[in-house]
């Protein structure tokens, strides 16, 4: 692939719907709704697709997916350090513990639940209890 055939964009709100199919089509869960900032990594058709999700003030990097015949190349850090550029506070995650080096290479350090603002822990309590999460943040 070449990368320089690569767009990374911020959607705008009417194109969500178009993250929302390539999610039903990767992903299986989750959608984009409009109030969030949806990040794309395209060529003629998304490739790479994030999501930052304000709660109670706080970003939440969540819906990081990667088309399946497209991953192990990079393509998921590429559109994650783009995004982080677009962003001027912490954004936390809270990946599966085998993406931990993942996110480690990308800036992020390992962050103790209980330290999470209120509703963001809430959150992380009610992932963490269907599977075992970590809970990780890139400070600014």
């Amino acid at each position: 692939m070449d990368l320089n055939s690569l767009q990374f964009s911020q959607l705008q709100k009417e194109h969500i719907p178009l993250v929302n199919q390539f999610y039903k089509q990767v992903y299986k869960k989750g959608l984009a709704n409009k109030s969030e900032q949806v990040f794309v990594l395209k060529t003629t058709q998304i490739l790479c697709a994030a999501r930052l999700k304000e709660v109670q003030g706080s970003l939440l990097l969540t819906g990081v997916a990667c088309l399946e015949e497209h991953r192990k190349q990079g393509l998921a850090s590429l559109l994650i350090t783009h995004l982080l550029t677009t962003q001027q506070q912490n954004i936390y995650c809270f990946p599966y513990p085998h993406l931990q080096v993942f996110y480690k290479n990308l800036g992020f350090t390992l962050y103790e639940p209980a330290q999470l603002p209120e509703k963001l822990g809430v959150k992380y309590q009610r992932y963490n209890s269907r599977k075992p999460l970590l809970c990780m943040i890139y400070s600014y």
